[in-house]
């Protein structure tokens, strides 16, 4: 991970959650796969946006993705979000390393 500061926490991880719209779709992935096509039917933002986001998540690490015919699915990638809440939570606990 390209990101990781000193305080071993992933910039890039932090900076892809940083945004509703991504939020919104790791929420609705919660744990159950989908397609680009399920997440922008559940979502009032258009299907070309929600492949940018699902791009940027995946580019980060959050999400993890199969490819089944021609269609791709999306899942969160939980590694990703438990060294993320770890590090934080290391980082406000016990102050720098």
């Amino acid at each position: 991970m390209a990101g990781i500061n000193q305080y071993n926490i992933d910039i890039e991880v932090l900076k892809a959650l940083a945004d509703e719209t991504r939020l919104e779709i790791l929420e609705m992935l919660g744990s159950k796969e989908m397609n680009v096509n399920e997440i922008a039917s559940n979502s009032s933002v258009s299907r070309p946006t929600i492949s940018h986001h699902l791009q940027i998540l995946k580019r980060a690490g959050v999400l993890i993705s199969r490819k089944e015919g021609k269609e791709v699915y999306y899942s969160v990638n939980m590694y990703t979000l438990t060294s993320l809440s770890e590090s934080l939570l290391e980082f406000v606990s016990f102050g720098s390393f």
